[in-house]
């Protein structure tokens, strides 16, 4: 359950509260996403089924790393011959595995 950039879903928030269908965790990340980018998104957003999956987070649909490695070819960033690029270094070391995590 790791998405392409390294992101574990198996303990994110907004994962965790649709495998268990858990509103009270829905409103834990929408608060969460409020609180730090701004982001006033509606309960039902929060809905993923994991970074690899096609029912991924609202905010993640356009993600930069899955489309990167779709286009590559290969499984995760970390299987990329410039890994880590310059973006997804400053990306990771800021979010990856850091915030809405249970």
């Amino acid at each position: 359950m790791i998405c392409y950039c390294g992101h574990d879903c198996s303990r994110c928030v907004t994962y965790q509260a649709t495998v268990r269908d858990d509103d009270a965790l829905r409103m834990r990340s929408q608060s969460f996403y409020r609180e730090t980018f701004g982001q006033d998104l509606p309960i039902e957003a929060f809905h993923c089924l994991g970074g690899r999956s096609e029912q991924v987070f609202s905010l993640c649909r356009e993600c930069p790393w899955i489309k990167c490695c779709r286009e590559r070819g290969i499984g995760s960033c970390e299987e990329c011959a410039e890994y880590p690029c310059p973006a997804l270094g400053a990306y990771r070391e800021k979010y990856v595995n850091k915030c809405n995590m249970m």
